[in-house]
């Protein structure tokens, strides 16, 4: 049964774009938890954020691979009054940008990833037809190398579960030999059950979620 998110204790009740970054001296000054997301261009990234926040356009979708240029950075506010920040990394893979662009890019994400104090968990999305690639396992990698003090948890969500026959599902996140989080950003599955997750890697439990 999918869960109601105008009564669930994790809905959205306020969202609201805070700052933007395209520079690391241009990154805000840290004002609460930190939940950043990655992906390759191509994998929905924008698309489930919009879904976790209960909102169609927030997160700037598009065709276009790459069209994310900066650290996003979004606000928001529970039902029950718990306030994260949603932090919209850049796609990496597929965007069609200069080595210049790119390497400037790859600085920017590395210095957040390694160095935010307020990161609390790293949402890593990958396609669920696709599996988890080369630069997905590098990318987890890294995360993991965050100073113990300030560690970060992994949180691995599979995309686009509604491309994949129900048949399949099953054997292709077992294929991944560890837990996955299975969403549809257009039907809404697994939206939840991805938010509660969070929520766990950020905060203490609160007596809804034991």
């Amino acid at each position: 049964m999918r869960d109601d998110p105008n009564t669930a204790p994790w809905g959205i009740v306020s969202a609201e774009f805070v700052a933007g970054a395209k520079a690391v001296a241009q990154l805000p000054a840290t004002t609460g938890v930190e939940i950043a997301f990655a992906g390759r261009s191509n994998v929905g990234k924008s698309s489930v954020m919009n879904a976790l926040m209960g909102r169609r356009n927030l997160v700037r979708t598009s065709s276009t691979p790459g069209c994310t240029r900066q650290i996003s950075f979004f606000q928001t506010c529970a039902r029950d009054g718990r306030e994260q920040v949603l932090v919209d990394l850049p796609g990496y893979g597929y965007a069609r940008r200069s080595k210049t662009e790119r390497d400037e890019w790859a600085e920017l994400i590395e210095h957040y990833v390694q160095q935010r104090p307020t990161l609390r968990a790293v949402a890593v999305l990958f396609d669920a037809r696709r599996g988890m690639e080369e630069e997905e396992e590098g990318l987890c990698e890294f995360i993991a190398t965050r100073p113990a003090e300030h560690a970060a948890t992994l949180v691995l969500v599979a995309t686009k579960i509604d491309k994949l026959p129900k048949s399949k599902r099953q054997a292709a996140l077992a294929r991944l030999g560890r837990r996955a989080y299975p969403v549809s950003a257009t039907e809404g599955d697994g939206i939840g059950a991805l938010w509660t997750e969070l929520r766990r890697a950020t905060l203490p439990a609160a007596p809804d979620e034991p």
